[in-house]
């Protein structure tokens, strides 16, 4: 009976013993878990970056989305359109970008660069200012945009051209093959689309790229 009781006890203690240690490890397993919960907000963290370079990659290729016009954009009005990059704007009435002087503006669009005209005509500056003489007939309505730097050493204003249904003239200009892309520092605005414009219609053979 003697040998029961001692049997009877160190079973008693095997089993608390086991008890704690399966107690003591459950919650060791579970502080363990831990560092991998904290892995999952690193890896929220890391998507939030990649999608905000995702907008980023996205704008500045020009695929995914054209440039949007600002809700400040300056209407501003046609008044004669010289070559394929150069033209005359009027401000219409009691705004505009002329100054404050209320003249008409010659402007020099922003990161383009269309073949000449005239003395040192070149191959297809003809229809570059033909294309954009049939965009900008006299009399319409365009949304501008200025950069960082506003004029050139002429004293032209440097402008992007919005249409009232949100197209782009520089960028619509190099993607039918009738300016090159020009990017001038400090003036980067839109340079990525610009640059991919072009890329997209040297790879087509459209206008220029396909005629001279």
């Amino acid at each position: 009976m003697r040998i029961l009781a001692v049997l009877a006890v160190l079973a008693a203690i095997v089993i608390f013993v086991l008890a704690a240690w399966l107690f003591i490890s459950g919650g060791r397993s579970t502080d363990g878990q831990a560092p991998e919960s904290g892995g999952d907000p690193g890896s929220n963290t890391g998507t939030g970056a990649g999608m905000g370079t995702g907008t980023g990659t996205g704008t500045g290729t020009g695929n995914s989305a054209d440039p949007q016009m600002p809700p400040d954009a300056v209407i501003e009005i046609v008044d004669y359109v010289h070559d394929g990059d150069t033209l005359f704007l009027r401000p219409t009435t009691g705004g505009g970008t002329g100054a404050g002087t209320g003249d008409r503006i010659k402007v020099r669009l922003l990161g383009v660069d269309t073949p000449e005209i005239g003395e040192h005509a070149e191959c297809y500056g003809i229809e570059a200012r033909d294309l954009l003489r049939e965009w900008l007939p006299e009399g319409t309505r365009v949304h501008v945009v200025a950069d960082v730097q506003p004029f050139d050493q002429y004293g032209r204003s440097l402008l992007f051209l919005f249409l009232d249904d949100g197209s782009l003239v520089n960028l619509d200009l190099i993607e039918a093959g009738a300016a090159e892309a020009v990017v001038l520092k400090p003036n980067v605005l839109w340079a990525d689309e610009l640059e991919a414009a072009e890329d997209r219609a040297q790879s087509a053979s459209l206008g220029m790229w396909g005629a001279c």
